[in-house]
């Protein structure tokens, strides 16, 4: 999950109103701003516009720790402690160490552990900073961080020099503050199915999709209604649409029989219900041609395959149906190529200029190219972002924005140069299931959340950002 995180950030930022170029994320470490590996650095400098901003981002970003004011850094105390000395004026730093003001210093060390003695010798060590109030350990009116990161033994991350930063604290996610994802974990979500999308992940699309109140979004293969749930967190009005209509009508019973389905969890955290559910086929939605640019995101998981192939209606003319009610229609299998390019198409006419569409793009190491990345004249690729399953195979989130209104006739000039939308993922399924002696498949790697699709649980641990005045710099803990 560590590329997820800067472009997070970034989007949740400018859905705020501050754009990723004033934002300007960039590696603490000055040693490794052009290595490719940065993604994987613990910490950031980024530039927000004031401490209500950055509390606004914290809150709201999944895989950040939190946002903190750089006051210094360097690789041993003396040098972090001259930096203090000059990295932001008097007038700036004054207020927080008069002796009106309680605080507390917390050390936290990343890549090593410290015992008590070793953080104590640490506090003491920034002494020589002029802190004038009392002490409080608890509910403090400003908590000051010292971050102490070596991350010499730590084989699977960048290896980056010994540093530190001493910062004062400004926000922290609500993931820390309001244990949000117990409180959606599908352990306890009362309407699941195998393909039901891991909640961390739901909200990370959301937060990349800028989905916040008031707004409409859609989700074109809603199953279980996770992401649902998760836009329905974010305070907007959420449609779901699915092809099976047995997702979306009937549910299941529970073991105590009563009946359950996507209005069950929507009931479960309080939401209003959605907006509305149907039973939809992309390839062919019933959808008015006419009904212009309604949604302000699409944000979904496409069935690529692995355990949740897609589906397409299949038409059997002549057939006489004895009962609509219980009618199951009858469908054909649904290429991953097909289905992004629908995706694309409904996306690009129907979400307004200037919203976002996300979903996830399985991917291998040894087929996988940038040009492979389904393309739509109306739509612009923003971030792409890998999450690795395992060693065969991997997905990507992409996040891609509508900058200008359909025009059918490009369209139709892109399609006529690109007309056969078969991507070289089409045949995933032969990659992670491979064929045993009697025929059979079995699955080659841990089972993974998702909705209508395969899903994917993340890695644990989020990032830290320490964020910076307009008057100085910003670090950023990933």
């Amino acid at each position: 999950m560590v590329e997820f995180r800067v472009p997070e950030v970034l989007s949740v930022a400018a859905m705020l109103g501050c754009q990723p170029e004033d934002v300007d994320p960039r590696p603490a470490f000055p040693s490794s701003e052009s290595n490719a590996d940065a993604c994987y650095l613990p910490f950031w400098l980024i530039n927000l516009p004031s401490d209500a901003f950055a509390r606004e981002v914290a809150a709201r970003c999944i895989l950040v720790r939190g946002l903190y004011e750089l006051w210094g850094q360097g690789d041993s105390f003396p040098q972090l402690l001259a930096d203090a000395e000059t990295r932001l004026p008097p007038e700036h730093r004054l207020p927080y160490l008069s002796e009106q003001i309680t605080f507390r210093i917390q050390v936290e060390s990343f890549g090593h552990s410290l015992t008590m003695e070793e953080q104590t010798a640490a506090v003491h060590a920034l002494h020589p900073i002029d802190f004038k109030g009392p002490v409080r350990l608890k509910s403090a009116e400003v908590t000051f961080r010292l971050l102490m990161c070596d991350t010499a033994n730590l084989g699977v991350l960048l290896e980056v020099p010994y540093h530190m930063f001493f910062a004062r604290e400004i926000g922290i996610s609500d993931v820390t503050t309001k244990g949000l994802l117990d409180v959606y974990t599908l352990k306890k979500r009362l309407y699941l199915g195998p393909t039901s999308m891991d909640t961390e992940l739901a909200l990370v699309m959301c937060n990349m999709g800028q989905v916040q109140r008031s707004q409409l979004v859609l989700d074109p293969f809603a199953g279980t209604g996770s992401i649902m749930v998760a836009a329905a967190h974010f305070g907007a009005q959420v449609m779901g649409s699915d092809i099976d209509i047995r997702v979306i009508k009937v549910g299941k019973v529970s073991k105590d029989g009563q009946p359950l389905n996507i209005y069950s969890n929507f009931r479960q955290y309080g939401f209003k219900a959605p907006a509305a559910l149907v039973r939809m086929d992309l390839h062919s939605n019933p959808l008015r041609p006419g009904l212009g640019e309604v949604f302000d995101s699409v944000v979904c998981d496409p069935p690529y395959g692995v355990r949740a192939g897609g589906r397409k209606s299949n038409a059997n003319e002549g057939m006489l149906i004895q009962d609509r009610a219980t009618h199951i229609a009858s469908t054909a299998p649904y290429t991953l190529g097909e289905c992004l390019r629908d995706l694309l198409e409904l996306a690009s006419k129907m979400l307004r200029v200037g919203g976002r569409l996300i979903y996830w793009l399985p991917v291998t190491p040894d087929s996988y190219c940038t040009d492979d990345i389904p393309q739509h004249p109306a739509l612009t690729l923003l971030y792409n972002s890998e999450q690795k399953l395992n060693s065969k195979f991997s997905r990507r989130l992409i996040t891609m924005c509508k900058t200008q209104p359909y025009d059918a006739e490009a369209a139709a000039t892109y399609y006529s140069a690109h007309p056969n939308p078969a991507l070289p993922i089409d045949t995933i399924h032969d990659v992670a299931m491979p064929t045993l002696p009697s025929g059979k498949h079995r699955p080659n790697a841990k089972k993974q959340n998702q909705d209508s699709g395969n899903g994917g649980a993340v890695a644990a641990g989020a990032p830290q950002l320490v964020q910076q005045p307009p008057t100085a710099a910003a670090v950023v803990e990933l």
